[in-house]
């Protein structure tokens, strides 16, 4: 603790993984601090992390990402407070080795290239300070280094790509609900950062337990394909259990050091540079906690550290088809519509795309869960019974996954309420813009187009709101140090040795998921010229 690093990281997922990577690979002398203890390796499915969150307070708002046994296996599980109850934004992120990069999706998409450019193409949000052109060669390299699979001579793909493998098959339910919902949906291939080789070889073998297990780590995980090699490196210091509490200025405003909690004792790190990677929620508990350093407010001279949060919006749709769709075979997802991003009234209408799922989650996950469902849940016997669970195999999920406007009144700061540590939560106090209440009521509209089509018996909305994953916003990146809070290379405006990563630097959230464009920035951010050793 009494030596300075060349290097201070706080966070060890995706983001923190690749700053490691790449120093440690230089000779540089790194230090991670990890506020979770453990490294996900789960022995049963009681040891599944879950998407879940309960309420846990009425005033203020609290959710906490939590489910039954929980506690037993994860002793930290993230919180929140929301202002606003409608499109609150239910944080579901995991601390730990590997950081949510332990249990993602692995759905690698990169944003196309109007979403860089949506004020000054369609009259909303922000432009970035580059164009995609310029992160175009940071997507290459996370694609090769997340070993990702997906189309490369598919017609209507948006982008250019050298994917490491192709892409995986379409289910034959991917082929009928193509046909039902042509003109308006082109289904097309996903994207996933999984190894898309035989099962002996160690690739994918349709598990649906992606985003928690993957049996043959077939999945991208940074702590397994980034980290691991370097844990005996004694250039590597790991310290796990360890919260940052604030971050430590200078006089001349550049960063001394980070105070972290360990062992129930505050201790100091030194480093000549210092990145955030903790995710853009904890980023910014981290630096709304450092404003009483006695050195003036961290990162913040242009008064919006906090402001233009947003997540993506997500309207949840259970779709029963005439013809027999044959559920669950394959993996959970292979298919999506993504022809809409772009649509001819995005200057109106934000951007959409339509995910398609390989069964009705909305249900079960397999067929003996569905079985279940309708049995113990839903209460019935005999031939209803049996009947529902004919049906269940001509019933998929399609989400609409759609982009929010980034408004400066949406922000992040700090609650009342503080964790067990003594950090104060974060605070959300999010509402939806005229431009997302059209695009929502819009989508519903769609639905019920949808239900006219051929071969479409019934499409219900089964819910909707923010995706607590996607937290995006909050140190919005540009030139103008009086307009944005990091510039095109995620460096504090304020303090030349501080980086500050993740989707908060994003000036648009455009509507697909947003861990490749994370990763792409973080490539960009190490590759800066102005880290000189």
């Amino acid at each position: 603790m009494n030596r300075t690093f060349d290097i201070c990281i706080v966070g060890s997922g995706i983001t923190g993984s690749i700053v490691a990577d790449h120093f440690l690979s230089k000779g540089l002398s790194v230090v991670m601090v990890e506020r979770g203890k453990n490294a996900y390796l789960p022995q049963s499915a009681r040891e599944l992390w879950h998407e879940r969150w309960e309420k846990i307070s009425d005033n203020p708002l609290i959710t906490k990402n939590s489910w039954k046994g929980a506690s037993e296996y994860f002793d930290d599980l993230v919180e929140i407070e929301n202002v606003n109850s409608d499109f609150a934004f239910h944080y579901n992120m995991k601390y730990g080795l590997g950081g949510s990069g332990a249990v993602w999706s692995a759905a690698s998409w990169r944003l196309t290239p109007q979403d860089f450019q949506t004020k000054s193409l369609f009259g909303y949000s922000r432009d970035w300070p580059f164009t995609y052109d310029d992160l175009a060669p940071y997507y290459d390299k996370v694609e090769e280094m997340f070993f990702t699979s997906g189309p490369k001579e598919e017609p209507s793909w948006p982008w250019k790509n050298n994917y490491t493998y192709p892409p995986f098959k379409q289910s034959y339910l991917d082929k009928v609900v193509s046909k039902i919902f042509a003109p308006e949906f082109e289904i097309l291939p996903n994207a996933f950062s999984v190894k898309n080789i035989p099962p002996s070889e160690g690739g994918c073998i349709g598990s649906k337990t992606c985003v928690r297990y993957c049996p043959t780590e077939a999945v991208f995980r940074p702590q397994i394909h980034l980290l691991d090699k370097h844990l005996n490196n004694p250039r590597f210091n790991l310290i796990m259990g360890a919260p940052c509490m604030k971050i430590n200025l200078k006089k001349e405003r550049s960063l001394e050091s980070i105070t972290i909690l360990q062992d129930d004792a505050k201790r100091d790190i030194r480093a000549k540079y210092f990145f955030l990677a903790a995710n853009t929620i904890e980023n910014l508990r981290i630096l709304h906690n450092s404003k009483d350093t006695g050195n003036g407010p961290v990162a913040d001279s242009s008064g919006l550290l906090g402001s233009f949060f947003a997540s993506h919006g997500a309207l949840v749709t259970s779709v029963i088809t005439e013809p027999i769709l044959y559920t669950g075979r394959g993996r959970p997802t292979t298919s999506s519509a993504i022809n809409t991003l772009n649509h001819g009234e995005r200057d109106r209408i934000n951007a959409y795309m339509m995910e398609i799922w390989n069964f009705d989650w909305n249900i079960a996950l397999s067929p003996i869960a569905v079985f279940r469902t309708f049995r113990a849940k839903e209460r019935h016997w005999g031939r209803t019974l049996f009947e529902k669970t004919r049906e269940a195999d001509r019933r998929f999920a399609a989400t609409l996954i759609f982009e929010l406007e980034m408004r400066r009144d949406n922000k992040v700061t700090l609650s009342k309420v503080k964790d067990k540590f003594g950090l104060p939560l974060a605070k959300v106090d999010f509402t939806l813009g005229l431009r997302d209440k059209e695009t929502f009521d819009y989508l519903r509209e769609l639905t019920n187009l949808i239900k006219k089509k051929d071969k479409i018996v019934d499409i219900q909305i089964k819910g909707y709101g923010l995706n607590g994953n996607h937290p995006l916003g909050g140190y919005v990146c540009g030139e103008d140090p009086n307009n944005s809070v990091v510039d095109g290379y995620m460096r504090s405006h304020d303090h030349a040795n501080l980086y500050i990563l993740g989707g908060g630097a994003f000036n648009s959230t455009g509507a697909l998921n947003p861990t490749h464009t994370i990763a792409a920035l973080a490539l960009r951010a190490v590759n800066d010229r102005r880290i000189v050793f």
